[in-house]
C-alpha cells in the first residue's frame, strides 16, 4: 500500500467532518480518535533541545524529564475516523511499546538496588529492552497519520493516510466548492 497525502479545511479536521472512511485502511470507518499533534514553532527548541545528549548522564535525564512532559508549544487537536480493526493495531503496538520501556527501566532499577553475581544481565536486558521500545516508537511514528498545518492556518495536510481516503476526501472538496 502506498499512503499519500491530503489536504484539508482546518475546521474539517477538528471538527471530524471527515468521510467515514479510516484513515490507515481506506475501509469504512467506525471510529472518531480525537488526536492532539505539536503545531508551529514554539516550545520545544527544536533540534537544539538534542544537545542535552552531550552532557551525560544528567543531560540524558533532562531530556527524559522533557519527553515526559510533552511538547510545550501549541497543539491541534484532530477527530480521524478509524476502522476498530486498525485502532486496535495501533494500540497494541503502543502497548507493546511502553511494556518495552517499562521493563527496560524496571531491569536497570535492579541492576542498580540489587548487587549480586548478575548486575550486567539486568543492564544488557534493560537496555535492550530500552532500546527496543525506541525502535518500536521510531518504525511507528513514521507509520502513523501525520498532521501538519500551513502558515495560514486554515489548512491541515493529513500525509500517510489510506488512498482510498484520499480519494473519498479529494472526491468531497471538489464537490463542496470554494471557502471562504
Amino acid at each position: 500500500m502506498a499512503a499519500t497525502a491530503v489536504t484539508v479545511f482546518v475546521d474539517d479536521a477538528v471538527l471530524g467532518h471527515l468521510p467515514p472512511v479510516c484513515v490507515r485502511t481506506g475501509q469504512p470507518a467506525d471510529l472518531v480518535i480525537r488526536t492532539r499533534r505539536p503545531v508551529g514553532g514554539g516550545g520545544g527548541g527544536g533540534g537544539a533541545i538534542w544537545l542535552l545528549v552531550f552532557l551525560g548522564p544528567p543531560g540524558w535525564m533532562a531530556l527524559f524529564l522533557l519527553a515526559l512532559v510533552g511538547p510545550a508549544g501549541e497543539t491541534l487537536t484532530v477527530d480521524l475516523p478509524y476502522a476498530r480493526a486498525a485502532w486496535a493495531r495501533e494500540r497494541q503496538v503502543r502497548r507493546f511499546r511502553n511494556a518495552l520501556i517499562l521493563a527496560g527501566v524496571v531491569c536497570l532499577a535492579l541492576a542498580l538496588m540489587r548487587p549480586g553475581p548478575f548486575p550486567l544481565l539486568w543492564v544488557v536486558l534493560g537496555l535492550g529492552s530500552l532500546l527496543g521500545g525506541f525502535l518500536v516508537w521510531s518504525f511507528s511514528y513514521f507509520d502513523d497519520v501525520g498532521i501538519y498545518l500551513d502558515a495560514s492556518r486554515r489548512w491541515v495536510t493529513l500525509s500517510r493516510v489510506h488512498p482510498a481516503f484520499a480519494r473519498v476526501v479529494e472526491a468531497g472538496n471538489a464537490t463542496a466548492g470554494p471557502r471562504r
